[in-house]
């Protein structure tokens, strides 16, 4: 028990769009030292981007169930939109949620999945669960501070020009 003190007593307070000097791989090397091979696979299966492996945990089942749920529902809400048909929300997705440009939405969808861990992770303070919160907010970080809105705007324009030449 005391290896979860020691590890997670060392790391920065992760806080939602801030830089933090901590990345994955340099997380995962000092989780290393502390924990087990065995507790170290599951922290492994965190993986934010991979929901075919089941969670060996409380923690990562129930954010790989809700990540599943979340990620049909985008689906169907933009099925939705390109049959010009309209969506109502069913599930855990709202319109809140979908308001903006697709760069806000996206931010919006990173700040709900960090919320649904900080809920997930609630009382979890010292031990693998906890870990293992921290290790997928640190993902989400990391994809939250890759938005780059210059490059994203370049991006988006060169495809629309695409698209617009293939349409006349």
């Amino acid at each position: 028990m005391d290896k979860y003190y020691y590890l997670i007593s060392q790391l920065p307070f992760l806080k939602f769009s801030e830089e933090t000097y901590m990345d994955q791989k340099a997380f995962l090397r000092e989780a290393e030292k502390w924990l087990s091979d065995k507790d170290l696979g599951k922290l492994k299966e965190a993986d934010t981007d991979n929901l075919e492996t089941e969670g060996r945990t409380y923690l990562l089942k129930k954010y790989k169930n809700f990540e599943l749920n979340l990620r049909k529902e985008i689906a169907t809400y933009r099925e939705s939109r390109m049959k010009n048909k309209e969506y109502r929300p069913k599930g855990i997705l709202t319109r809140s949620l979908l308001e903006g440009n697709p760069l806000e939405v996206e931010r919006k969808l990173f700040l709900y999945r960090w919320q649904q861990i900080e809920e997930l992770s609630e009382g979890f303070v010292f031990n693998l669960e906890a870990v293992i919160a921290y290790f997928l907010k640190l993902q989400i970080l990391k994809k939250v501070l890759s938005f780059d809105k210059e490059r994203g705007t370049r991006r988006f324009n060169s495809l629309t020009e695409v698209t617009d030449e293939k349409l006349r």
